[in-house]
């Protein structure tokens, strides 16, 4: 009996910058969002800012560059909506501006902007951090209505870095104790002459968002009577083992490039632990939010996903919509 088992992962915090990570840590909501991700991504990318901010009665608005590249965008958030300030009956809002220090100009500090912070201080430890990357997230996401103008896609391509899990405790715990990290933050050079590397080095944390299993890969057939009969589930530790070799083993295959990665799994999809003893003859990843992913010669985006062959012990990129498997009700 043939098998094919797909996965898609989804990052549900945004992706920050080690900087913004670590004053995340202790943030109860950050635990609460992210207890479930036990797979991450060390990823580099020219750092992003805001510019001319603003702040009206029901509006912040601004720009987000990457100086880098000189890439620009206009971007308006109205504040009063879910998960942003999710009432009208408020009388004093206090926005707290983080600077980059690795930019700032002292004639112009409005050019330089990091992290936007949101208070009310008649509202105990109501605290809202944006990020560049909390508004396009949330504008591809769609769970704020923001209006953005310009192109976004060259902001949200990163360089892959380091590969990791963390089944066995907390994943902020994992990364922040991490030495692989603290390696990584000391051995790095930024993209960008001058700027701290942590303003250049990101975390993406991935969970599970969907497991769907079917006997056979039926592209663009949800009808069909093979889908029938799903056999049980692996356990979601299994995944995670196993989703973390298939990546690192897909993009230690660039040409020119080393992954910070000490094991490489160059011998998966035979392994000792993930998916090896479940006998799948398909495996299937993919990341559903809207991020590129690139190293060397490789990249991956959600239009992709990393196809898995037990039989012919291939590891490749294919298209999305040519392996679908029906859905588990």
């Amino acid at each position: 009996m043939r098998k094919t088992i797909q996965v898609e992962f989804k990052n549900p915090l945004g992706i920050f910058n080690l900087d913004d990570f670590s004053y995340l840590y202790n943030d109860k909501e950050l635990k609460r969002i992210a207890e479930d991700s036990s797979l991450y991504f060390i990823l580099q990318r020219p750092c992003l800012i805001f510019r001319n901010i603003k702040c009206s009665t029901k509006f912040l608005t601004g720009e987000i560059s990457q100086p880098l590249t000189g890439i620009n965008i206009k971007f308006q958030l109205p504040l009063y909506q879910k998960d942003v300030i999710e009432t009208e009956n408020i009388s004093n809002i206090e926005l707290h501006l983080c600077y980059n220090k690795s930019l700032k100009n002292k004639e112009n500090l409005n050019d330089f902007i990091d992290v936007i912070i949101i208070k009310i201080p008649k509202e105990k430890n109501f605290t809202k951090l944006i990020t560049p990357d909390t508004i396009l997230r949330s504008h591809y996401n769609k769970n704020w209505k923001v209006n953005i103008e310009g192109e976004t896609k060259k902001l949200l391509e990163f360089d892959v870095k380091y590969i990791g899990h963390s089944v066995k405790q907390f994943i902020a715990k994992r990364i922040k104790n991490h030495s692989n990290i603290q390696r990584i933050l000391t051995t790095s050079l930024p993209i960008q002459k001058g700027m701290q590397i942590s303003k250049e080095l990101c975390i993406c944390l991935l969970e599970i968002n969907d497991i769907l299993e079917a006997k056979t890969i039926i592209p663009n057939d949800y009808g069909s009577e093979n889908n029938s009969n799903l056999l049980k589930l692996p356990n979601e530790e299994s995944i995670y083992y196993d989703a973390e070799k298939a990546y690192i083993n897909f993009f230690s295959k660039s040409k020119n490039n080393l992954l910070e990665n000490k094991d490489l799994y160059a011998s998966y999809p035979k392994g000792t632990n993930g998916l090896f003893d479940e006998k799948y003859e398909n495996i299937i990843y993919n990341i559903q939010d809207e991020i590129t992913l690139k190293y060397g010669d490789k990249e991956l985006n959600n239009k992709n996903v990393i196809y898995v062959n037990r039989k012919l012990k291939t590891v490749e990129k294919n298209n999305y919509a040519q392996h679908r498997v029906k859905k588990i009700a």
